[in-house]
């Protein structure tokens, strides 16, 4: 069942085409965000970092190792969604995790004395914002448009 309609109903091809770019950007969204935080955290400048103590170091391995767990989780969950028997509350549950862990980082900024940067670093803006926000963003809101795409393809059924 996809949303309480037969599976079917996405068997027109414009719809196919629709639903197919919204499984593909939930996934493209699901592999940036089990995989950036390695690049973006697991370094020197970061998790390792002089300035990092052991707590601080606990906290970052935590988060890569995180997002690594919730990316595979939702990949099987994709997977899973597309076998046997389709079910679009999978499809959705896996695009939820990328934007339940990255949209909230914004709302860290409403926080008296935090920021996106590093203390020693000059701060790294794209378009104006802070390039961690932005990345971070840009992953979430993927996730979106891939569950948009598959909503409308629903709705055009």
């Amino acid at each position: 069942m996809i949303g309480g309609h037969p599976a079917r109903q996405l068997t027109r091809p414009g719809n196919r085409r629709l639903a197919r770019w919204g499984r593909r950007l939930i996934a493209g969204s699901v592999v940036a965000s089990a995989t950036l935080p390695w690049l973006a955290d697991w370094n020197h400048s970061h998790t390792f970092g002089p300035e990092y103590g052991p707590h601080a170091r606990w906290h970052g391995t935590s988060e890569v190792v995180g997002a690594t767990a919730e990316g595979l989780l939702a990949l099987w969950l994709l997977r899973a969604a597309e076998e046997h028997r389709p079910d679009e509350r999978l499809l959705t549950a896996a695009a939820l995790l990328p934007i339940a862990r990255w949209a909230p980082f914004n709302l860290t900024l409403l926080v008296p004395g935090t920021s996106p940067y590093d203390q020693h670093r000059i701060p790294q803006r794209v378009l104006g914002m802070p390039a961690a926000l932005l990345s971070q963003d840009l992953i979430a809101a993927t996730a979106a448009a891939g569950l948009i795409l598959r909503r409308l393809a629903r709705e055009r059924a």
